[in-house]
Protein backbone atom coordinates (compact mmCIF):
# COMPACT_ATOMS: atom_id res chain seq x y z
CA UNK A 1 0.00 0.00 0.00
CA UNK A 2 1.32 3.50 -0.96
CA UNK A 3 0.30 6.82 0.98
CA UNK A 4 0.46 9.76 -1.14
CA UNK A 5 0.25 13.76 0.07
CA UNK A 6 -0.85 16.77 -2.26
CA UNK A 7 -0.39 19.81 -0.34
CA UNK A 8 -1.71 22.81 -2.15
CA UNK A 9 -0.60 25.93 -0.61
CA UNK A 10 -3.35 28.81 0.30
CA UNK A 11 -5.70 26.71 -1.11
CA UNK A 12 -8.32 27.73 1.31
CA UNK A 13 -10.81 30.78 0.48
CA UNK A 14 -13.54 33.13 1.68
CA UNK A 15 -16.75 34.06 -0.09
CA UNK A 16 -15.51 37.13 -0.42
CA UNK A 17 -13.17 36.01 -2.77
CA UNK A 18 -15.33 35.62 -5.59
CA UNK A 19 -18.80 37.43 -5.02
CA UNK A 20 -19.80 34.90 -2.75
CA UNK A 21 -18.10 32.17 -3.49
CA UNK A 22 -14.29 30.62 -2.75
CA UNK A 23 -12.42 30.42 -5.86
CA UNK A 24 -12.35 26.55 -5.22
CA UNK A 25 -16.05 26.57 -4.94
CA UNK A 26 -16.09 28.32 -8.61
CA UNK A 27 -13.60 26.06 -10.05
CA UNK A 28 -14.12 23.59 -12.51
CA UNK A 29 -12.30 20.10 -10.77
CA UNK A 30 -13.67 17.10 -12.02
CA UNK A 31 -11.12 14.59 -10.73
CA UNK A 32 -11.35 16.18 -7.17
CA UNK A 33 -15.26 15.43 -6.97
CA UNK A 34 -15.30 12.61 -7.76
CA UNK A 35 -12.32 11.58 -5.73
CA UNK A 36 -14.85 13.15 -3.24
CA UNK A 37 -17.95 11.31 -4.10
CA UNK A 38 -15.46 8.05 -3.62
CA UNK A 39 -13.88 9.59 -0.19
CA UNK A 40 -14.50 11.44 2.61
CA UNK A 41 -13.97 15.31 3.45
CA UNK A 42 -13.06 17.07 6.73
CA UNK A 43 -12.10 20.72 7.75
CA UNK A 44 -8.53 20.71 8.72
CA UNK A 45 -7.09 23.29 11.48
CA UNK A 46 -3.36 23.26 10.15
CA UNK A 47 -2.30 23.87 13.78
CA UNK A 48 -5.82 24.85 15.92
CA UNK A 49 -9.14 26.71 15.49
CA UNK A 50 -8.40 30.82 15.51
CA UNK A 51 -4.56 30.41 15.06
CA UNK A 52 -3.16 31.82 11.77
CA UNK A 53 -0.45 29.70 10.54
CA UNK A 54 2.78 30.37 8.53
CA UNK A 55 3.96 27.96 5.83
CA UNK A 56 6.48 26.61 8.34
CA UNK A 57 4.43 25.83 11.28
CA UNK A 58 1.33 24.39 9.09
CA UNK A 59 3.81 21.94 7.47
CA UNK A 60 5.26 21.10 10.91
CA UNK A 61 1.94 20.30 12.79
CA UNK A 62 1.14 17.94 8.92
CA UNK A 63 3.84 16.14 9.73
CA UNK A 64 2.77 14.95 13.18
CA UNK A 65 4.79 17.50 14.79
CA UNK A 66 3.79 19.89 17.42
CA UNK A 67 5.17 22.98 16.34
CA UNK A 68 4.88 25.14 19.51
CA UNK A 69 7.65 22.74 20.92
CA UNK A 70 9.88 22.68 18.19
CA UNK A 71 9.37 25.51 15.73
CA UNK A 72 12.89 27.71 16.27
CA UNK A 73 12.07 29.56 13.09
CA UNK A 74 11.79 29.13 9.24
CA UNK A 75 15.10 30.37 8.49
CA UNK A 76 16.83 26.74 9.43
CA UNK A 77 14.22 24.79 6.84
CA UNK A 78 14.72 27.23 4.10
CA UNK A 79 18.50 26.57 4.19
CA UNK A 80 18.19 23.08 4.73
CA UNK A 81 15.73 23.11 1.92
CA UNK A 82 17.97 24.78 -0.38
CA UNK A 83 20.76 22.29 0.30
CA UNK A 84 23.42 24.32 2.05
CA UNK A 85 25.34 23.09 4.59
CA UNK A 86 23.64 23.42 8.13
CA UNK A 87 26.34 23.07 11.44
CA UNK A 88 25.15 22.95 15.03
CA UNK A 89 24.88 26.90 16.34
CA UNK A 90 24.51 28.32 13.11
CA UNK A 91 21.82 31.10 12.76
CA UNK A 92 19.65 30.54 9.34
CA UNK A 93 17.64 33.02 8.17
CA UNK A 94 14.89 33.35 5.33
CA UNK A 95 16.11 36.18 2.85
CA UNK A 96 13.98 38.44 -0.02
CA UNK A 97 15.59 40.49 -2.85
CA UNK A 98 13.96 43.85 -2.61
CA UNK A 99 13.82 47.03 -3.89
CA UNK A 100 14.96 49.77 -1.79
CA UNK A 101 15.23 53.33 -2.76
CA UNK A 102 17.69 55.86 -0.97
CA UNK A 103 15.46 58.80 0.42
CA UNK A 104 17.24 61.62 3.52
CA UNK A 105 19.62 58.91 4.20
CA UNK A 106 17.59 55.98 4.89
CA UNK A 107 16.72 52.70 2.34
CA UNK A 108 12.86 52.71 2.26
CA UNK A 109 11.32 49.28 0.77
CA UNK A 110 9.31 49.66 -2.26
CA UNK A 111 8.83 46.47 -2.91
CA UNK A 112 9.23 43.11 -0.49
CA UNK A 113 9.91 41.00 -3.87
CA UNK A 114 11.50 42.91 -6.58
CA UNK A 115 9.06 42.25 -8.67
CA UNK A 116 9.50 38.47 -7.75
CA UNK A 117 12.32 38.15 -10.03
CA UNK A 118 13.82 35.71 -11.80
CA UNK A 119 17.87 36.69 -11.55
CA UNK A 120 18.66 35.48 -7.88
CA UNK A 121 21.13 33.37 -8.98
CA UNK A 122 23.24 35.93 -11.17
CA UNK A 123 23.22 38.26 -7.78
CA UNK A 124 23.95 35.22 -5.58
CA UNK A 125 27.91 35.52 -6.49
CA UNK A 126 28.12 39.20 -5.34
CA UNK A 127 26.42 38.45 -2.13
CA UNK A 128 29.05 35.68 -1.67
CA UNK A 129 32.08 37.68 -2.06
CA UNK A 130 31.33 40.11 0.43
CA UNK A 131 34.22 39.39 3.58
CA UNK A 132 32.57 39.81 7.16
CA UNK A 133 36.12 38.32 8.58
CA UNK A 134 36.55 41.77 10.55
CA UNK A 135 33.63 40.70 12.29
CA UNK A 136 34.62 37.11 13.07
CA UNK A 137 31.90 35.78 11.52
CA UNK A 138 31.76 33.50 8.27
CA UNK A 139 28.41 33.20 6.30
CA UNK A 140 26.76 31.37 3.09
CA UNK A 141 24.07 33.04 0.47
CA UNK A 142 21.95 30.73 -1.56
CA UNK A 143 19.19 32.03 -3.83
CA UNK A 144 15.99 29.91 -4.40
CA UNK A 145 12.63 30.36 -6.39
CA UNK A 146 12.06 33.43 -7.64
CA UNK A 147 12.92 36.68 -5.24
CA UNK A 148 13.74 33.86 -2.53
CA UNK A 149 17.12 32.45 -0.59
CA UNK A 150 18.71 31.73 2.66
CA UNK A 151 21.50 33.21 4.69
CA UNK A 152 23.45 30.98 7.46
CA UNK A 153 25.79 32.72 9.72
CA UNK A 154 28.41 30.91 11.05
CA UNK A 155 30.84 31.81 14.46
CA UNK A 156 31.44 32.55 17.61
CA UNK A 157 28.77 34.01 19.70
CA UNK A 158 25.83 34.19 17.82
CA UNK A 159 22.74 33.41 18.57
CA UNK A 160 18.84 33.40 16.62
CA UNK A 161 17.37 35.66 19.10
CA UNK A 162 17.14 39.01 16.91
CA UNK A 163 14.61 40.57 14.99
CA UNK A 164 14.05 40.56 11.44
CA UNK A 165 15.85 43.14 9.20
CA UNK A 166 11.90 42.63 6.65
CA UNK A 167 9.63 45.40 8.30
CA UNK A 168 6.69 43.24 6.50
CA UNK A 169 5.42 46.49 4.41
CA UNK A 170 6.53 48.84 2.05
CA UNK A 171 6.77 52.45 1.98
CA UNK A 172 9.24 51.88 5.57
CA UNK A 173 12.81 52.02 5.98
CA UNK A 174 14.43 49.12 5.75
CA UNK A 175 14.18 47.53 9.38
CA UNK A 176 17.16 47.33 12.04
CA UNK A 177 17.76 44.06 13.41
CA UNK A 178 17.33 44.04 17.56
CA UNK A 179 18.46 41.69 20.22
CA UNK A 180 15.22 39.88 21.71
CA UNK A 181 16.74 38.88 24.64
CA UNK A 182 19.49 40.68 26.97
CA UNK A 183 22.41 39.02 25.98
CA UNK A 184 25.67 39.46 24.20
CA UNK A 185 25.28 36.57 21.75
CA UNK A 186 22.03 38.24 20.64
CA UNK A 187 23.62 42.40 20.84
CA UNK A 188 26.46 40.60 18.77
CA UNK A 189 23.95 38.88 16.20
CA UNK A 190 22.14 42.07 15.57
CA UNK A 191 25.22 44.07 15.35
CA UNK A 192 26.68 41.46 12.33
CA UNK A 193 22.98 41.80 10.69
CA UNK A 194 22.52 45.02 10.39
CA UNK A 195 25.93 45.62 8.78
CA UNK A 196 25.75 42.69 6.61
CA UNK A 197 22.75 44.65 5.19
CA UNK A 198 24.68 47.64 4.85
CA UNK A 199 27.55 45.66 2.82
CA UNK A 200 25.11 43.38 0.21
CA UNK A 201 22.85 46.69 -0.68
CA UNK A 202 25.92 48.11 -1.61
CA UNK A 203 27.10 44.94 -3.80
CA UNK A 204 23.56 44.94 -4.99
CA UNK A 205 23.13 48.55 -5.38
CA UNK A 206 25.17 48.78 -9.44
CA UNK A 207 25.31 45.00 -10.24
CA UNK A 208 24.97 44.58 -13.81
CA UNK A 209 21.85 42.68 -13.17
CA UNK A 210 19.97 45.38 -11.29
CA UNK A 211 21.20 48.14 -14.15
CA UNK A 212 19.38 46.29 -17.02
CA UNK A 213 16.10 45.44 -14.96
CA UNK A 214 16.03 49.58 -14.44
CA UNK A 215 16.53 50.13 -18.27
CA UNK A 216 14.04 47.45 -18.98
CA UNK A 217 11.48 49.28 -16.08
CA UNK A 218 11.62 46.54 -13.29
CA UNK A 219 12.27 46.60 -9.93
CA UNK A 220 16.02 46.14 -9.11
CA UNK A 221 16.83 43.54 -6.80
CA UNK A 222 19.17 45.55 -4.74
CA UNK A 223 18.53 45.19 -0.93
CA UNK A 224 18.17 41.66 1.33
CA UNK A 225 15.25 41.24 3.62
CA UNK A 226 16.49 39.04 6.25
CA UNK A 227 13.74 36.78 8.76
CA UNK A 228 12.63 34.12 10.60
CA UNK A 229 16.28 33.58 12.93
CA UNK A 230 16.12 29.92 13.43
CA UNK A 231 18.58 27.00 14.44
CA UNK A 232 17.92 23.48 13.38
CA UNK A 233 15.32 21.67 15.74
CA UNK A 234 15.60 18.22 16.38
CA UNK A 235 13.02 16.09 14.61
CA UNK A 236 12.07 12.33 14.88
CA UNK A 237 12.59 11.32 11.42
CA UNK A 238 8.85 10.32 10.20
CA UNK A 239 10.76 7.48 7.88
CA UNK A 240 11.94 6.16 11.00
CA UNK A 241 8.85 6.24 13.32
CA UNK A 242 6.84 4.51 10.79
CA UNK A 243 9.10 2.12 9.36
CA UNK A 244 8.96 3.73 5.71
CA UNK A 245 11.04 4.99 3.07
CA UNK A 246 9.30 8.75 2.30
CA UNK A 247 10.44 11.13 -1.06
CA UNK A 248 9.58 14.96 -1.70
CA UNK A 249 8.57 16.83 -4.53
CA UNK A 250 8.51 20.05 -4.21
CA UNK A 251 9.44 23.52 -5.75
CA UNK A 252 10.33 25.96 -2.60
CA UNK A 253 12.90 25.45 -0.43
CA UNK A 254 11.19 25.52 2.57
CA UNK A 255 9.12 22.66 1.81
CA UNK A 256 12.04 20.19 1.05
CA UNK A 257 13.87 21.30 4.00
CA UNK A 258 10.71 20.15 6.28
CA UNK A 259 10.94 17.01 4.35
CA UNK A 260 14.30 16.45 4.70
CA UNK A 261 14.29 17.13 8.31
CA UNK A 262 11.21 14.74 8.26
CA UNK A 263 13.87 12.14 6.71
CA UNK A 264 12.36 12.28 3.37
CA UNK A 265 14.64 12.12 -0.04
CA UNK A 266 13.67 15.49 -1.99
CA UNK A 267 13.80 14.24 -5.73
CA UNK A 268 15.10 16.52 -7.98
CA UNK A 269 12.08 17.30 -10.54
CA UNK A 270 12.60 19.47 -14.10
CA UNK A 271 9.86 21.93 -14.23
CA UNK A 272 9.22 22.25 -10.74
CA UNK A 273 9.48 26.12 -10.05
CA UNK A 274 7.58 26.75 -6.67
CA UNK A 275 5.18 29.33 -8.80
CA UNK A 276 2.47 29.73 -11.21
CA UNK A 277 4.22 28.43 -13.98
CA UNK A 278 5.23 25.09 -12.65
CA UNK A 279 4.62 21.94 -14.65
CA UNK A 280 2.32 20.01 -12.96
CA UNK A 281 2.34 16.92 -15.59
CA UNK A 282 5.79 16.78 -14.53
CA UNK A 283 5.19 16.77 -11.28
CA UNK A 284 2.35 13.52 -11.55
CA UNK A 285 5.10 12.03 -13.83
CA UNK A 286 7.71 12.18 -10.98
CA UNK A 287 5.01 11.31 -8.36
CA UNK A 288 4.17 8.02 -9.68
CA UNK A 289 7.70 7.21 -10.82
CA UNK A 290 8.49 8.17 -6.97
CA UNK A 291 5.44 5.47 -5.87
CA UNK A 292 7.52 2.45 -7.45
CA UNK A 293 10.15 2.86 -4.95
CA UNK A 294 8.71 4.77 -2.05
CA UNK A 295 5.97 3.87 0.64
CA UNK A 296 5.17 7.73 0.69
CA UNK A 297 5.28 10.63 -1.59
CA UNK A 298 4.94 14.22 -0.21
CA UNK A 299 3.91 16.83 -3.45
CA UNK A 300 3.95 20.50 -2.79
CA UNK A 301 2.01 22.52 -5.22
CA UNK A 302 2.85 26.46 -4.80
CA UNK A 303 0.87 28.04 -7.36
CA UNK A 304 -2.36 28.56 -5.11
CA UNK A 305 -0.76 30.45 -2.74
CA UNK A 306 1.28 33.05 -4.88
CA UNK A 307 -2.25 34.12 -6.74
CA UNK A 308 -3.93 34.54 -3.38
CA UNK A 309 -0.90 36.94 -2.23
CA UNK A 310 -0.98 38.84 -5.26
CA UNK A 311 -4.95 39.11 -4.49
CA UNK A 312 -5.71 37.75 -7.93
CA UNK A 313 -8.80 35.32 -7.55
CA UNK A 314 -9.22 34.51 -11.39
CA UNK A 315 -5.45 33.22 -10.94
CA UNK A 316 -6.47 31.22 -8.22
CA UNK A 317 -9.76 29.91 -9.51
CA UNK A 318 -7.29 28.96 -12.69
CA UNK A 319 -4.47 27.10 -10.95
CA UNK A 320 -6.79 25.27 -9.14
CA UNK A 321 -8.91 24.08 -12.51
CA UNK A 322 -4.61 23.48 -13.61
CA UNK A 323 -3.91 21.50 -10.48
CA UNK A 324 -7.55 19.45 -10.86
CA UNK A 325 -6.49 19.01 -14.64
CA UNK A 326 -2.37 18.63 -15.33
CA UNK A 327 -1.94 16.45 -12.05
CA UNK A 328 -4.36 14.65 -10.31
CA UNK A 329 -5.79 13.99 -14.59
CA UNK A 330 -2.47 12.34 -15.27
CA UNK A 331 -1.93 11.14 -11.28
CA UNK A 332 -5.39 8.71 -11.25
CA UNK A 333 -4.42 7.13 -14.85
CA UNK A 334 -1.70 6.30 -14.20
CA UNK A 335 -2.16 4.83 -10.18
CA UNK A 336 -3.61 1.32 -9.74
CA UNK A 337 -6.99 1.22 -8.58
CA UNK A 338 -7.36 0.17 -4.66
CA UNK A 339 -3.63 0.04 -4.20
CA UNK A 340 -2.94 3.73 -2.71
CA UNK A 341 -4.25 6.31 -0.53
CA UNK A 342 -4.28 9.65 -0.57
CA UNK A 343 -5.02 13.02 0.71
CA UNK A 344 -5.24 16.28 -0.69
CA UNK A 345 -5.54 19.32 1.12
CA UNK A 346 -3.72 23.01 1.95
CA UNK A 347 -1.78 24.18 4.25
CA UNK A 348 -3.19 27.43 5.59
CA UNK A 349 -5.88 29.61 3.68
CA UNK A 350 -4.90 32.62 1.43
CA UNK A 351 -8.14 34.37 0.63
CA UNK A 352 -7.40 36.83 -2.27
CA UNK A 353 -9.50 39.12 -1.20
CA UNK A 354 -7.37 39.63 1.94
CA UNK A 355 -3.65 38.89 0.56
CA UNK A 356 -2.34 37.10 3.58
CA UNK A 357 -2.86 33.80 5.50
CA UNK A 358 -5.63 33.34 7.45
CA UNK A 359 -7.30 31.84 10.50
CA UNK A 360 -9.46 29.68 8.56
CA UNK A 361 -9.60 25.92 8.20
CA UNK A 362 -8.83 24.21 5.32
CA UNK A 363 -10.69 21.44 3.30
CA UNK A 364 -9.17 17.94 3.00
CA UNK A 365 -9.81 15.23 1.28
CA UNK A 366 -8.98 11.62 1.88
CA UNK A 367 -9.25 8.71 -0.44
CA UNK A 368 -8.65 4.72 -0.39
CA UNK A 369 -9.73 1.56 -0.08
CA UNK A 370 -9.88 1.82 4.20
CA UNK A 371 -11.37 5.46 4.00
CA UNK A 372 -15.09 5.26 4.82
CA UNK A 373 -16.99 7.46 1.99
CA UNK A 374 -19.46 9.98 3.59
CA UNK A 375 -22.45 11.69 1.31
CA UNK A 376 -19.95 14.80 0.10
CA UNK A 377 -20.10 14.80 -4.07
CA UNK A 378 -17.98 17.73 -4.79
CA UNK A 379 -14.23 19.43 -3.35
CA UNK A 380 -14.41 22.60 -1.82
CA UNK A 381 -14.52 24.34 1.67
CA UNK A 382 -18.61 24.10 2.16
CA UNK A 383 -18.59 20.48 1.19
CA UNK A 384 -15.87 19.95 3.45
CA UNK A 385 -17.89 21.51 6.53
CA UNK A 386 -20.41 19.43 5.94
CA UNK A 387 -18.07 15.75 5.43
CA UNK A 388 -17.46 12.69 7.39
CA UNK A 389 -13.95 13.40 8.94
CA UNK A 390 -15.12 16.86 11.06
CA UNK A 391 -13.23 18.98 11.88
CA UNK A 392 -9.65 18.70 13.32
CA UNK A 393 -6.36 19.69 13.78
CA UNK A 394 -3.25 19.00 11.89
CA UNK A 395 -1.65 15.52 11.80
CA UNK A 396 -2.39 14.43 7.88
CA UNK A 397 0.43 12.36 7.74
CA UNK A 398 0.03 10.00 10.44
CA UNK A 399 -3.24 10.19 9.42
CA UNK A 400 -2.63 8.92 5.74
CA UNK A 401 -0.09 6.44 7.31
CA UNK A 402 -2.28 5.12 10.07
CA UNK A 403 -4.33 3.85 6.79
CA UNK A 404 -1.68 2.04 5.14
CA UNK A 405 -0.98 0.16 8.61
CA UNK A 406 2.72 1.48 8.67
CA UNK A 407 3.87 2.23 12.42
CA UNK A 408 3.88 0.91 15.97
CA UNK A 409 1.11 0.64 18.22
CA UNK A 410 0.71 2.83 21.07
CA UNK A 411 0.24 0.64 24.29
CA UNK A 412 -0.52 -3.16 24.39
Amino acid sequence: MRAILVIADGLGGRPTDMGGATCLERARTPNLDELARKGALGLMDPIAPGVRPGSDTSHLSIFGYDPLRVYTGRGAFEALGIGMEVRGGDVCFRANFATVEERDGRLIVVDRRAGRLAEGRELEGAINQLDLSDLGVGFSFRASTEHRGALVLRGEGLCAAVSDTDPHETEVPLAEARPLEDSEAARRTAEVLNEFSRRAYEALRDHPVNRRRREEGKPPGNALLLRGAAVMPHLEPVTEKYGIRGACIAGGALYKGVARAAGLEVLPVPGATGDLGTDLAGKARAALEALESYDFVFVHIKGTDNAGHDGDAQAKLGFIERIDREFFGPLLEGLEPGGFHLVFSGDHTTPPAVGEHTADPVPALFFGPAIRPDRTTGFSERAAGEGGLGRFSGRLVPQLLSYCDFGPKFGA
